[in-house]
């Protein structure tokens, strides 16, 4: 799954004039677990913005445009031109770029609105366009690209790569950073290395030797290897990087990696689109919703079966993300920790490269925590975490614990999916909070260095967006559990213990019976008897 990228730089009126011209009510996203309609009502209103995930607002979009035009409606909104705003990062990049000196006789033009115009098109300004072409034949020679003209196969993009001064480009739309070489993982591949390593790795997120930094604490990157078909030898990470960097990176091995932005120059003004690959879906306007929702909204609160108080929590992440910084759930959900309005700011790199690990800070904050009263676990996990959390003594322990945690959370799922199976769904609602829906959080004092705040408010909410949100809480919740149900998965994360087998065979047993309050003390047996097991593998 891509990353989620949340921005502010979005015209609010717009977005909503783009569903009025839709014809279309809040009511219709009642049963698209993409979107939050309470929070569709709040991307609407100017004061404040609220952040939205770059891919929310073009799966809105197409829509829109989609319902507009069955209805016969004349739809010239762009979501490029009309509901999204130049990132000013994105516009800081284009000004650093026409005033450096490796594009100081690049011709350009400024919009009405002075802001660069970064495309020339050669059939519509033939004469810009060969200027430009022209500027870039003169690169070509002064860097010493061998070609017979730089309109030779493949020779503008090394030209356009060879004079970049910096080799990293801010998209316009989303002001995120990417370097313009090939080193992202491609996205089969990063569903590889997700599912070999259970990890959450992000496409265009961590780099190629980012990555390969995470996973060499694991295993020294002997999977990683086998997924890059690596057949060199290698005695430490550095080893391992310039085994990437010479036979991946350098050569443009496109099957493996990719550029963090695609070139075509003389048609863009550096060589390069004005977005980046992470975001490119936005800018097929003409992509199907059913593509555009798979990179929608982040869904762990409700498919971790996480505790806590997620509305709080939520409008906390979004305090976070308005003032510029990345917020850190310190105990990851992916281990069974609560989603509670608890995090630590960090920058979104360091949030990325953090992914479902914890570190020996991470676990000192959170006994801390512990002890000013603060349940930073969920009833689940907190069998395990409270067995194995004081063994901990530096960062290798941590990422033990982490990976300890995470396949006891896979295990808790399984229970939960078998107990679905058996039709007692309704015993299973008792441990999801569907009532946080009918509450809003207003913040005061926050300081963006500590995310700490002064006071939060509470505000008591009863309409219908309130009630389809907790339905649509509970509905996903139970659509996690569905893939567990797949024979793959249980087979390949569940225990090795007949004893748990049976006590689980026990429980689904009582709930058949009736006797409810037995399956559940037999449960938490369950959970505290994987926590035990789970220690003798520390």
């Amino acid at each position: 799954m891509n990353k989620e990228i949340l921005i502010t730089n979005y015209n609010p009126n717009k977005l909503k004039e783009a569903r009025e011209l839709a014809g279309l009510t809040y009511e219709y996203f009642e049963n698209d677990d993409a979107v939050d309609v309470e929070k569709l009502e709040m991307y609407e209103n100017n004061d404040p913005v609220t952040p939205i995930d770059i891919f929310l607002i073009a799966y809105l979009f197409v829509i829109y445009k989609e319902e507009a035009e069955k209805k016969g409606v004349k739809f010239k909104l762009s979501l490029t031109s009309n509901i999204l705003k130049p990132h000013p990062k994105g516009l800081e990049y284009q000004e650093f770029i026409v005033n450096h000196p490796n594009y100081g006789n690049l011709p350009y033009t400024r919009r009405r609105d002075g802001n660069i115009s970064w495309i020339t098109i050669e059939s519509s300004q033939p004469d810009l366009w060969l200027q430009k072409l022209n500027f870039w034949e003169q690169k070509r020679q002064e860097l010493g690209i061998e070609a017979n003209h730089v309109r030779d196969a493949g020779i503008r993009k090394k030209v356009a790569f060879a004079n970049h001064p910096t080799k990293k480009h801010i998209c316009l739309y989303s002001g995120t950073e990417l370097y313009i070489d090939f080193r992202y993982v491609s996205p089969s591949k990063t569903d590889k290395l997700n599912e070999l390593y259970d990890q959450d790795l992000r496409y265009y997120d961590l780099d190629v030797f980012e990555i390969a930094t995470v996973l060499y604490e694991v295993d020294k990157c002997r999977g990683f290897s086998e997924v890059f078909n690596i057949r060199k030898v290698y005695a430490s990470l550095e080893d391992l990087k310039e085994i990437l960097k010479n036979d991946y990176v350098d050569i443009e091995y496109s099957p493996y990696v990719s550029p963090g932005v695609m070139g075509n120059p003389p048609d863009r003004l550096d060589g390069y689109h004005s977005y980046n690959a992470d975001v490119r879906a936005i800018a097929d306007t003409g992509r199907y919703k059913d593509n555009l929702k798979r990179y929608t909204q982040d869904r762990r609160v409700y498919e971790m079966w996480s505790g806590g108080n997620w509305k709080m929590a939520d409008r906390l992440y979004a305090t976070f993300v308005k003032n510029g910084v990345s917020p850190d759930h310190i105990g990851p959900m992916s281990l069974g920790f609560a989603h509670r309005p608890k995090f630590q700011p960090m920058t979104a790199n360091e949030n990325s490269a953090k992914g479902n690990r914890m570190t020996y800070s991470d676990v000192q904050l959170l006994l801390n925590d512990e002890k000013n009263g603060d349940e930073v676990i969920t009833w689940h996990s907190k069998y395990i975490w409270d067995k194995l959390k004081d063994k901990v003594k530096n960062d290798t322990d941590a990422l033990k614990l982490s990976g300890l945690m995470r396949k006891n959370l896979h295990h808790v799922l399984i229970v939960f999916s078998m107990i679905n199976e058996r039709g007692h769904s309704e015993f299973l609602e008792q441990f999801l909070n569907p009532d946080y829906s009918y509450f809003d959080y207003e913040f005061t004092g926050f300081n963006p260095e500590t995310g700490e705040f002064d006071e939060v408010t509470p505000i008591k909410k009863e309409g219908q967006n309130q009630i389809n949100n907790a339905e649509r809480y509970v509905r996903i919740a139970f659509e996690s559990l569905q893939k567990y149900t797949v024979a793959e998965n249980r087979n390949t994360k569940i225990w090795e213990s007949e004893e748990i087998t049976d006590k689980v065979n026990q429980v689904l047993d009582r709930l058949d019976a009736g006797n409810n309050d037995e399956a559940l003390t037999m449960l938490h047996q369950i959970f505290q008897d994987l926590s035990v097991i789970a220690e003798g593998n520390w």
